[in-house]
């Protein structure tokens, strides 16, 4: 039976390993993920520029504050849903985490780039990656879900986005003899990053849910490491807080894939080093090049990202 501690719905195991983890921050990262999260959204510049949809949204009523040159906004208030706009209607934005816009520009991908994002759904990077890229080149999105996939399309769709093609496959077992660029791996995770946005995840997660997830993680990586191009840009990411399934999945990727970690690009928000001996345990002391979005330090999600070279 799972025993929840009633003042965080935290369980006692993960109070425990939280505590450890963030040692001094804990008291710090407690009061975090009770607080609700502020609605953000990232203006899609493929159809609209930061200007014209803060201008927009001002006119309508709504209260919003701007970070990375007005690409990110923060809704504060408003006299309705923001999903209901036209701006959000007709693809000039994508309500997306302020966390989550982080990762995409980490990737730094080219204009002419070959570019595939291996699980996809619902599309907030690989539209993100779209506009990055300015609509040339091509990103191959895939994904497993069916229903995901439904989405991913919608989105690309109402975005704008030319240079995309989906295709639903779990990525492990996809087979080409394309060599891509680069690769962003958003990898399945348990999402304990995303527990404000998601209160259930505080108690619903167990250490097998974990080592399961790694499974898979580990599996996505192998595919990536085989199908970037020597001298590619791999990047893995998560929306987990666990080192089991961040640092210690990079570890292994450093010891048994033709992978090595390079310095993660400048980034709007503060971006942490990544833990090189979490719980005690000493990794690879390259793991600190990788890095943590804590949502305690930036008001978010939690993020992990690590940016690899193919050698």
């Amino acid at each position: 039976m799972m025993i929840v501690d009633p003042q965080t719905d935290l369980s006692s195991k993960f109070y425990e390993r939280y505590r450890d983890l963030y040692g001094p921050d804990f008291k710090n990262f407690l009061e975090c993920i009770d607080r609700p999260l502020p609605e953000s959204l990232r203006v899609n510049t493929l159809k609209a520029t930061p200007e014209h949809v803060i201008d927009s949204l001002c006119s309508k009523g709504f209260g919003i504050d701007s970070l990375w040159d007005g690409r990110c906004i923060l809704v504060k208030e408003g006299p309705f849903s923001i999903a209901s706009t036209n701006e959000n209607l007709q693809g000039m934005i994508y309500i997306q985490g302020v966390a989550e816009m982080a990762v995409a520009p980490q990737l730094g991908c080219h204009e002419g780039d070959r570019v595939w994002d291996m699980c996809a759904a619902p599309g907030g990077k690989t539209t993100h990656l779209a506009e990055l890229m300015r609509g040339g080149g091509a990103i191959l999105a895939t994904d497993v879900s069916p229903e995901k996939i439904k989405a991913l399309k919608n989105n690309i769709a109402r975005l704008g986005v030319r240079n995309a093609i989906v295709m639903k496959k779990d990525a492990r077992r996809l087979s080409t003899a394309t060599r891509f660029d680069s690769i962003l791996l958003d990898a399945p995770c348990t999402g304990s990053g995303v527990m404000r946005k998601d209160p259930s995840r505080k108690s619903s997660r167990t250490m097998k849910d974990i080592f399961f997830m790694q499974s898979i993680q580990k599996g996505l990586l192998q595919r990536a490491a085989s199908s970037v191009k020597e001298g590619g840009i791999l990047l893995y990411s998560t929306c987990s807080l666990e080192p089991e399934e961040d640092e210690m999945v990079v570890d292994w990727a450093l010891s048994n894939l033709p992978l090595k970690l390079t310095s993660l690009e400048s980034s709007f928000l503060d971006i942490s080093h990544a833990y090189a001996n979490p719980f005690g345990i000493e990794l690879d002391k390259s793991i600190e090049l990788a890095g943590r979005i804590h949502p305690f330090t930036n008001d978010t999600n939690g993020m992990f990202i690590a940016r690899f070279k193919r050698i």
